[in-house]
């Protein structure tokens, strides 16, 4: 019974977090809409700070969870992977809050590290097979971190469908295949 309690405060907060990000969690709220009384969460987490970094590690969990089965189930980036992403909405708005707020040295760690996790699960071979690249692992990471960070400042929490990520996905990655075959970046890389 204490640990289903204890589920409904994380379930709770994490969509909190994800919706409203971080500087907006209230317990007050939280308590009123899993029908619990405020001590419970003082019990379960003693402050806000416990609280959180409890929802960073579920993030971390979900996004585990999300490779293993993305690393077993897709084969393309276009469509499959966005496909596959537009059902993770949720997880996907809290890594949406980890970027904003990357100025949080707790959630710009946890949002490099569950992109890194990804890239290197899964991610990174789809898009070498996308773009035709035969750059080291190290170059492509670059390349996709630089796509990643064009994509999550083009979202927006209302429209988290496939159709929409694969859009910018496709506009950011044309520009990215440009600036690969350009005289600056192979500047930048031999340097």
């Amino acid at each position: 019974m204490q640990n289903d309690k204890k589920s409904k405060w994380l379930n709770e907060g994490y969509k909190h977090f994800a919706e409203f990000g971080p500087e907006h969690i209230s317990i007050n709220k939280i308590s009123k809409e899993i029908g619990a009384a405020r001590a419970s969460f003082y019990h379960f987490f003693g402050d806000m700070d416990v609280f959180i970094e409890e929802l960073c590690a579920l993030h971390w969990d979900i996004a585990v969870e999300f490779n293993k089965s993305g690393k077993d189930n897709i084969t393309h980036l276009f469509p499959d992977f966005y496909d596959f992403l537009a059902e993770y909405n949720m997880p996907l708005q809290f890594s949406l809050q980890l970027f904003r707020n990357r100025h949080h040295p707790t959630y710009n760690y946890l949002y490099l590290r569950t992109y890194e996790l990804s890239a290197n699960a899964f991610l990174l071979k789809l898009f070498a097979k996308e773009c035709h690249y035969t750059q080291t692992e190290q170059d492509l990471l670059k390349l996709w971190i630089t796509v990643g960070e064009a994509w999550y400042s083009r979202l927006d929490p209302e429209d988290l469908s496939s159709a929409t990520l694969q859009k910018h996905a496709k506009d950011i990655l044309q520009t990215v295949m440009q600036f690969s075959n350009s005289r600056l970046y192979s500047s930048l890389r031999t340097n």
